[in-house]
């Protein structure tokens, strides 16, 4: 979702012009690049569930909360930051792997990370704060991620039709609001995501949910709606990544990926909208849309 879309009309008329379009052509590249590599490996995660995607996820979530303590942990310690990246990698793999057992070993999971690491950052003299909501925020979604597909019907269907959903979202915002620019959609929080984009993410969202719709079965209007209000809760979460970062003082959690920062840069948005279809899915079933084939 991030644009780079100049804010200053006379920027067209400098000199840096030109290096600015070529740097924006190899950020293009390398996100494209990611996507291809990155995207068919998830997928197949997905398709595959099992032991693989409990890996992979699990793998995900640990560098996550490695991220997280990186940027959040805030202590001089140096044993605190150490056993900060233990403790948060730790409950992350293990939501991961409790997940096909239960939404509320998941959440019990997140709970333990939150007390231990808040405890930890304490005694180092760090952020308890951030560290307690850092490990529900990297613990929590990445079992809901397995536990929708593990432990719900039509799981395996109904979690590519988010991830599907999710990745319109971010691809329709980052061009249609490098494309068309337009009024910033949280200045406070990023200088580069537009309205222009939120909308054009919206209307390409519906899309791919009248297309799950149309491929999976399932009513139209239903999955209109759904795929709108996940597009919502996933742009949300991306803005409210970039309002982290802005809070702690870095540009990206990581290097990791090319083009992107790091996974959590990269999985903001999927990372709420995860969570969201997680609540949906257990404590309101009747909101979800239904589909008419059955997943593996």
């Amino acid at each position: 979702m991030r644009t780079g879309v100049a804010t200053d009309g006379s920027a067209a008329l400098a000199p840096e012009a030109a290096p600015a379009r070529t740097s924006g052509r190899r950020e293009i590249l390398l996100r494209v690049l990611s996507a291809v590599v990155l995207a068919p490996l998830g997928l197949w995660a997905v398709y595959v569930g099992g032991l693989p995607l409990m890996i992979a996820t699990g793998a995900t979530g640990a560098v996550a909360a490695s991220e997280w303590t990186r940027m959040a942990a805030q202590t001089e310690a140096a044993w605190a930051k150490y056993l900060l990246y233990v403790v948060m990698a730790a409950a992350s793999i293990a939501a991961a792997f409790v997940a096909p057992h239960g939404i509320e070993l998941v959440a019990l999971a997140a709970l333990a990370g939150c007390v231990i690491s808040a405890g930890i950052a304490f005694a180092g003299k760090g952020s308890a704060s951030s560290m307690a909501f850092g490990a529900i925020y990297t613990v929590l979604p990445f079992g809901c991620f397995v536990w929708i597909r593990e432990a719900t019907p039509n799981g395996q269907l109904f979690l590519m039709a988010i991830l599907v959903i999710v990745w319109t979202t971010d691809i329709a915002a980052y061009f249609a609001g490098r494309g068309f620019g337009g009024p910033l959609l949280s200045p406070k929080d990023s200088p580069n995501k537009t309205w222009t984009g939120a909308i054009g993410a919206l209307v390409c969202a519906g899309l791919a949910g009248a297309a799950v719709a149309r491929g999976a079965g399932g009513d139209f209007v239903h999955w209109l709606m759904f795929s709108l209000a996940l597009s919502i809760v996933g742009q949300t979460g991306d803005l409210l990544e970039s309002r982290f970062k802005r809070l702690y003082g870095v540009k990206d959690t990581s290097g990791l990926v090319p083009g992107h920062g790091g996974v959590l840069d990269r999985l903001d948005g999927l990372i709420a909208a995860t969570v969201a279809a997680a609540v949906v899915l257990k404590f309101l079933p009747s909101l979800v849309p239904a589909l008419g084939s059955a997943g593996g």
